[in-house]
């Protein structure tokens, strides 16, 4: 029996491929190079197919290399080892759940059932296996996936004008409204009431929902305000009061903790890697301004985070921030190779690839810094 996909299913499998095959990889090194427990692996080779799916639209080959560049990060190669911070049965369903919730989407002519079988079946597990709080991995998990709907919702509603009209995420249209409605709530739940330090992306979630134009009810901006809520007194509970030590509000106008800032960045991607962020977000706000704005909004909020907490795990915590500094970075080689192909008739050809080596050579290079180490 042969099996025939349809245009739309094609057009899904051709784009989950990318990042499908960016996750194998990370996990390959992160079992063989990093000797990485499997369960482990897993869990972390998903946030890389988070972070590579985010990313997906810049082109296949940039969307690997970006997510390679997170895996062979510093404080991101850090949860490789140490003790399970959360149960591994929730990690082992997750990675289950999401196989047969993905494979349902690509195969699907309904793909909203899938997604919302897969958001019933995460709660439940969530729900049920939580004993352990604040997973570092699990909150990087979470964003991955956060920073890709954000992404898909907002280059999909405010496109570049030379690409297709905008629209409106409306209720019925191809299951598109559910599939970011639910799964920006469903996310944001499970990754506050984990970490409340989740809570510092509730503005750039706010900020993203009003760009995109998306009508909300009622009760939805109630049940966001809840766990708003929840994640303010977890913030107070387990970061003000129990770490009043390291957490000094006052500190963010301290010069020190600005230059540890930069340094703290500059050691997880190298100067090259700040400079193609700052390039990076110029031109993301010149051509997409409200996807620019958004993780903006969602970086300084981390960096405030920073500025006023100086605990040794702080390199982890941080890990939101480095997984926008890769969009950033990733959306850099993008318009330079934009613009080699247009500005070098000659080498049109070669100009686009030209640019994805010499990008590729940051994360070899930083797995062989892991190495030497």
């Amino acid at each position: 029996m042969r099996l025939t996909l349809s245009l739309e299913q094609q057009r899904r499998v051709k784009f989950w491929l990318p990042p499908l095959a960016c996750g194998l990889v990370a996990w390959l090194v992160l079992v063989g190079v990093g000797q990485t427990p499997l369960v482990r692996a897993s869990g972390l080779a998903l946030v890389i197919v988070g972070m590579a799916a985010a990313l997906r639209r810049m082109g296949s080959v940039l969307a690997f290399i970006g997510g390679l560049t997170l895996a062979f990060s510093p404080s991101f190669w850090l949860q490789t080892g140490g003790g399970e911070s959360a149960p591994a049965t929730i990690v082992i369903a997750a990675v289950i759940a999401s196989g047969a919730v993905l494979l349902t989407v690509l195969l699907s002519k309904r793909p909203a059932i899938a997604i919302g079988v897969g958001v019933l079946v995460f709660a439940l597990l969530f729900s049920s296996q939580i004993g352990t709080p604040r997973s570092l991995r699990l909150t990087a998990l979470v964003v991955s996936w956060l920073l890709y709907l954000l992404t898909d919702m907002l280059l999909t509603t405010n496109p570049h004008p030379a690409e297709n009209a905008p629209r409106i995420l409306q209720e019925g249209e191809n299951g598109v409204t559910a599939y970011h409605r639910w799964g920006v709530l469903l996310l944001f739940g499970v990754g506050v009431l984990n970490d409340s330090l989740l809570l510092f992306l509730a503005p750039a979630l706010v900020l993203a929902f009003w760009l995109a134009r998306v009508r909300l009810a009622w009760w939805y901006w109630g049940v966001f305000a809840l766990l708003c809520g929840a994640g303010a007194l977890g913030f107070v509970r387990d970061y003000l009061q129990a770490q009043a030590h390291v957490m000094v509000l006052g500190e963010w106008r301290n010069a020190e903790r600005w230059l540890l800032m930069v340094n703290f960045v500059v050691g997880q991607y190298s100067v090259l890697g700040v400079a193609l962020g700052v390039l990076g977000l110029a031109r993301l706000s010149r051509w997409y301004p409200p996807l620019g704005t958004v993780t903006l909004v969602a970086y300084g909020c981390y960096t405030f985070f920073g500025l006023i907490y100086a605990a040794p795990q702080r390199a982890i915590l941080l890990l939101p921030l480095l997984i926008i500094q890769g969009v950033w970075m990733t959306y850099a080689l993008f318009a330079l190779g934009e613009w080699a192909h247009n500005a070098l008739p000659r080498l049109r050809p070669y100009a686009r690839w030209g640019v994805r080596l010499l990008y590729g050579v940051l994360p070899a290079l930083l797995l062989w810094r892991l190495l030497q180490l």
